[in-house]
């Protein structure tokens, strides 16, 4: 009889238990790796700048000492005052028609119910989503003293243009087509965020819908309408473009064109230095002085939950004329200035005196494709966008973890560092990686390609890709990577695996609008392009200071459809939407 009882399976001996795989640096110092390369990238570049101010020679040539010679040079010259108090006159300007254009539109576009909201609100969201030197271009094509629309109304109306653009006001006009949709932007979100029954409290006490308008949510738009002005005075005191193409010709200086003017023409490197200095710290007062005065909202706060929805008031007859008005605005800010940029590059010829149609052509667009000029600069803007964009992307999202998912001690100056390149100017930022270059790569082979430029519009751009990128960082709960720690992973396998994974559309999101503001970029270049290197928006820019001819309205052209191709592309696979 055969035994049938169960027996034990021989005993086998466990594997042998592997030790954990040694990494070349442990979590922690690669932290301190990445935050020290950051930090000397972004912020850096600054010190050779202030370096080249205080000192007597170019810092590339040999000898020199210090000295305080180019600040005394820059402040006994007239013709750096004269740039100083234009530059105060075109900001104000500016940030004064911006402010009530944009607080004004927000309001109705938001609050009431002016007929056809949707479409002027998108047409005044235009100019955000194209490159500035297009509007730039089309504006002169159409309303200079010459231009097509000014003569065309001067010819066969008694209307005329009322402001030469060829001067402070002009320019100060121009500008406001940029930055009022900025201004309708912010007071905009605080508007859909106030309680209605704020208002309805009012009304309830006897005030009407006017008044309880003027007296209670508009009191609540301080907070933006103070950050707004401070903003758009900050960036009007470093813009370049603009005054380069309509007050250079007539002699009109502000400071951005007061230093290009200097170190192209005069090469007084030192000089230019020393005004950059004094760009960077202005601009950055003005930037750290909004960040007080809007930073304590708290006493502004009227909405602890979730609002019961925004109360459209009702203007009557009022409401076609008040759109008429927005109407107009936007005709003669938005969109005659994209008819004459499309009318100047698909006609040989654009005169009031003779029909458009009669003189179509395509040889603007020919000349372009036949210029290797003009060939070079697409295709490298392009490069540096892409292959830039990219990186900078990957760059963005590994230094966010950092400053968010981990415990690094320096997490907190991370942060600031990837908000700092918002508080540089173009031209400094330029600059800056000039000299950081000349001192460091004596060489010059990272200068000859286009890694020095990329670098440069990376940096420039820093701010903008990780706006886009954090909040969706910061919407992933922190229990997912924490679960994964205490099951072994280490914190960049947590990282990679969970959190990265999490965020890869933010990421997408941030490299359209990273592609988009490295293609359009153009001010850094100024000191790092070479015969080698000409990127697309300092060609246009350069044309555009010499001529307003259908060849450059071509590459506006091309610049414009490549801009819209890749948002639109963005919108529809990643929800991407264009940023003030």
């Amino acid at each position: 009889m055969s035994d049938t009882r169960l027996r034990p399976p021989p005993a086998v001996a466990p594997p042998p238990t592997r030790g954990p795989r040694r990494r070349l640096l442990s979590t922690t110092a690669s932290h301190y790796l990445l935050w020290a390369a950051a930090l000397l990238v972004v912020v850096g570049p600054i010190v050779p700048v202030v370096a080249a101010s205080l000192w007597s020679a170019p810092l590339y040539d040999g000898g020199g000492h210090p000295t305080w010679d180019n600040f005394h040079s820059l402040v006994t010259d007239r013709g750096w005052w004269t740039a100083v108090l234009n530059s105060v006159l075109f900001a104000a300007l500016n940030t004064a028609g911006s402010i009530l254009v944009g607080v004004a539109c927000a309001v109705l576009l938001t609050r009431t119910d002016v007929p056809g909201r949707r479409v002027l609100t998108t047409f005044l969201l235009i100019p955000i989503a194209l490159p500035g030197l297009v509007l730039i271009i089309g504006w002169a094509a159409m309303w200079t003293p010459a231009g097509f629309a000014s003569s065309w109304l001067e010819t066969n109306t008694f209307l005329v243009m009322p402001v030469n653009l060829y001067s402070i006001p002009g320019m100060a006009m121009v500008a406001m087509s940029v930055a009022s949709p900025t201004v309708f932007l912010l007071c905009r979100g605080t508007l859909l965020s106030i309680d209605p029954a704020l208002e309805d409290a009012a009304r309830t006490l006897g005030a009407g819908p006017l008044r309880s308008l003027f007296s209670i949510s508009l009191p609540l738009l301080r907070p933006a309408i103070t950050n707004a002005a401070l903003l758009v005075f900050a960036l009007s005191m470093e813009v370049l473009g603009l005054p380069l193409i309509l007050g250079f010709s007539s002699r009109i200086n502000l400071i951005s064109t007061y230093l290009y003017d200097h170190w192209v023409n005069d090469a007084e490197q030192g000089l230019v230095s020393a005004g950059a200095v004094f760009l960077l710290i202005a601009v950055s007062g003005l930037l750290v002085l909004r960040n007080r005065l809007v930073g304590d909202v708290a006493r502004f706060t009227t909405t602890t939950g979730k609002p019961t929805g925004v109360r459209i008031l009702q203007l009557g007859r009022a409401r076609w004329l008040l759109a008429a008005a927005v109407a107009l605005f936007l005709l003669v800010f938005v969109v005659v200035p994209l008819a004459g940029v499309l009318l100047a590059a698909f006609t040989s010829i654009l005169s009031p005196f003779i029909s458009p149609w009669s003189v179509l052509t395509l040889d603007n667009f020919t000349a372009v494709l036949d210029n290797p000029l003009y060939t070079d600069s697409i295709i490298n803007s392009l490069l540096i966008a892409g292959v830039g964009g990219a990186l900078t992307t990957i760059v963005i999202a590994v230094l966010s973890v950092i400053a968010h998912r981990s415990r690094f001690r320096f997490r907190g100056s991370l942060q600031q560092g990837m908000l700092w390149p918002r508080m540089m100017p173009a031209l400094v930022t330029g600059m800056a990686f000039f000299w950081s270059f000349a001192l460091l790569d004596r060489s010059g082979a990272i200068r000859a390609g286009l890694w020095g430029i990329g670098i440069a519009f990376a940096v420039r751009s820093l701010a903008l890709g990780y706006s886009a990128f954090y909040p969706a960082l910061a919407g992933i709960g922190a229990d997912l990577d924490n679960a994964a720690r205490t099951s072994g992973a280490t914190w960049w396998t947590a990282m990679r695996t969970i959190v990265l994974r999490l965020v890869a559309p933010a990421m997408g999101a941030s490299f359209v609008l990273l592609f988009v503001a490295m293609l359009n970029d153009a001010e850094p270049a100024v000191f790092l392009v070479t015969d080698e290197t000409p990127v697309l928006g300092l060609t246009m820019l350069q044309l555009a200071a010499t001529s307003f001819g259908g060849t450059v309205a071509a590459l506006g052209v091309i610049q414009m459809v490549i801009t819209l191709v890749v948002l639109g592309a963005g919108r529809a696979l990643l929800g991407v939407r264009p940023r003030a």
